[in-house]
């Protein structure tokens, strides 16, 4: 008899303790699960340069922005170059130039609480702003941008022409995007102008990773995104920059690239 009765203080005393154990691990499992998603994916460094043909201190910055993705190959450091609208009254119409862009910049001099938009202006990371002809300042932003790691990222990112000829872009995120625009930048790689007129007059500029099209939407879990079906670069020198911004601070969180072939 007291044998049975050890027996069953000892089941008793297991089952508790199973309980016990039980508890424990689902409480461990919903701690885990309900961590944020902070500093948890690779770095990335997206440099928006806001340029303009018609700007005579334009092209050293546009210089710069070229040699730093070729020199820091093989690192997630993604460039825009941005040409806005506001020089073109100064006698050279820049051709890539777009009011858009202009409202870009601005929003960003908003948010940095500077006087006002000048060329050539480099935004990195959407929270760092300096003149872009600026090595040793560009320099040390990309050091930091490329040791901070980042909350969101592309699960996929698939660009196509579709049955329009127009490019379609299919995307997924995964991380912590909430509050946050997912940007969709369609950019023509290189391009060569003879400019005529203004305070770039007879010289030939050469632009690379200059932004054409440019899509701002509210970053969501799974997407589709359709470009116009003008204006386009070249197949052979197009390529999509794609990256997720906070709302409120405009910091980016996460970027890829593709090119379209």
């Amino acid at each position: 008899m007291r044998l049975i009765k050890t027996i069953a203080l000892l089941v008793t005393v297991g089952f508790i303790a199973i309980l016990c154990f039980a508890k424990n691990s689902n409480n461990a499992n919903l701690h885990l699960n309900s961590k944020p998603f902070i500093g948890v994916y690779e770095p990335v460094a997206v440099l928006e340069l806001f340029t303009s043909q018609g700007c005579s201190s334009c092209p050293s910055a546009d210089k710069l922005l070229k040699e730093t993705i070729i020199n820091t190959k093989g690192k997630k450091i993604f460039a825009l170059s941005f040409h806005v609208d506001y020089w073109n009254r100064l006698g050279w119409a820049d051709p890539f130039s777009n009011k858009a862009f202009s409202k870009r910049q601005s929003d960003y001099v908003d948010a940095f609480g500077i006087n006002g938009s000048y060329t050539p202006q480099l935004v990195v990371n959407g929270n760092k702003e300096f003149v872009g002809s600026d090595n040793t300042t560009l320099y040390n932003v990309l050091n930091s941008a490329l040791n901070t790691k980042t909350a969101a990222r592309f699960k996929y990112l698939f660009v196509r022409y579709n049955a329009e000829n127009a490019i379609q872009i299919d995307y997924e995120l995964e991380g912590n995007f909430r509050d946050c625009d997912v940007n969709f930048a369609l950019v023509s790689n290189s391009e060569t102008t003879v400019v005529k007129r203004g305070e770039n007059g007879g010289r030939t500029l050469e632009n690379d990773h200059v932004v054409r099209q440019f899509i701002t939407k509210t970053a969501a879990t799974k997407g589709t995104e359709i470009f116009a079906t003008t204006p386009t670069p070249a197949k052979n020198n197009a390529s999509i920059v794609a990256y997720i911004q906070q709302k409120n601070n405009r910091t980016i969180i996460g970027a890829t690239a593709t090119t379209i072939q």
